[in-house]
């Protein structure tokens, strides 16, 4: 008999491997690895979900956050610092869901899992000694660190476009008695996006747009847009976010704004950051795609062409995010 019929017949023999095995082979070991790639001491994978980062971070960036900065530096005005939404609730401490929302983050619905919070990027403006103000002057929103008033080139100064855009796969909420996970659901996702007039909507250095996704006025035609540097009103009394103020920063705490003031939810609205929920600084753009889409998988699978070519932004892959002063 050969030595190859030998291993055949061996290998034929072979008990089926028990269930637990076939469990920790499929489900807990690629489980480790997301919770090894998304939450380790050292680095941080994070998807930008909102534009209110504009123009320097776009809807679709995959980012790159670097845990350690904050272990061997301090804070600094003009970082751009990762945390945890603040109006995300945890499930109580302790308890499975809790860690599983805290370390992995997936949405398992027919696990009765839910994601965990979505990661934020805000810029650091004000630290702890730091008084800030803001005013609106001749109609015109501006900060004042510490009696100076802020230049601030890093802020937006385009308008903001509204827009629909779908997202998802699926249709409907349930796949038999399975919930379908409200990412991979087929809805509409209303919100604004940074616009640059020069351009023509298919042509745009940011978002790709379709003339009927663009939301437009019911009197005149023409698209809604919202302009930088106009107050953000929060009542029908005239009063805006973007006066407040001044406020002396306590200490271990940090007043963060998005770059795109027009479509950011920061310290205008919950005053300031506590230190401990800042997890490490955004650094690096590692790719990017024109998508509302929760996972680049579900783009290709949509449009494996398109994807390619239109749909990744080859010349933000690999971007440095570059520090900037605060002044």
């Amino acid at each position: 008999m050969s030595l190859f019929s030998k291993k055949t017949k061996h290998a034929s023999v072979q008990p089926p491997k028990p269930q637990w095995r076939l469990w920790l082979e499929n489900i807990v070991i690629p489980l480790l690895l997301v919770l090894v790639v998304r939450n380790n001491p050292i680095f941080g994978w994070y998807q930008v979900p909102s534009g209110s980062a504009e123009p320097n971070l776009l809807v679709g960036d995959r980012i790159w956050g670097n845990r350690l900065a904050y272990r061997y530096d301090t804070i600094k005005r003009g970082d751009l610092a990762i945390f945890d939404d603040p109006y995300f609730t945890f499930a109580p401490a302790g308890t499975f869901k809790y860690y599983w929302q805290r370390y992995v983050g997936l949405p398992l619905s027919i696990f009765g899992l839910g994601a965990g919070a979505d990661s934020w990027v805000k810029r650091v403006i004000a630290i702890p000694g730091d008084t800030i103000e803001g005013r609106v002057e001749r109609g015109k929103t501006v900060v004042y660190l510490n009696g100076k008033k802020l230049e601030e080139r890093y802020v937006n100064r385009l308008p903001l476009i509204y827009a629909e855009k779908k997202a998802g796969l699926f249709p409907f909420g349930h796949l038999g008695p399975i919930p379908v996970p409200d990412f991979l659901q087929y809805k509409s996702r209303f919100s604004k996006y940074v616009f640059d007039p020069a351009f023509p909507l298919d042509q745009q250095p940011y978002y790709k747009l379709k003339p009927e996704e663009v939301l437009k006025s019911p009197l005149t035609g023409e698209p809604l847009l919202d302009y930088a540097f106009t107050p953000t009103l929060c009542d029908d009394y005239g009063s805006t976010i973007d006066a407040f103020g001044p406020f002396t920063v306590p200490p271990g705490k940090y007043w963060v704004m998005g770059d795109n003031r027009k479509n950011s939810g920061d310290s205008r609205m919950w005053l300031f950051l506590d230190e401990k929920k800042i997890c490490g600084r955004a650094a690096l753009i590692m790719y990017s795609l024109d998508s509302q889409e929760a996972f680049w998988g579900i783009d290709l699978f949509k449009h494996p062409i398109d994807f390619w070519t239109k749909i990744v932004r080859w010349t933000r892959c690999g971007k440095l995010l570059p520090k900037v002063d605060v002044e």
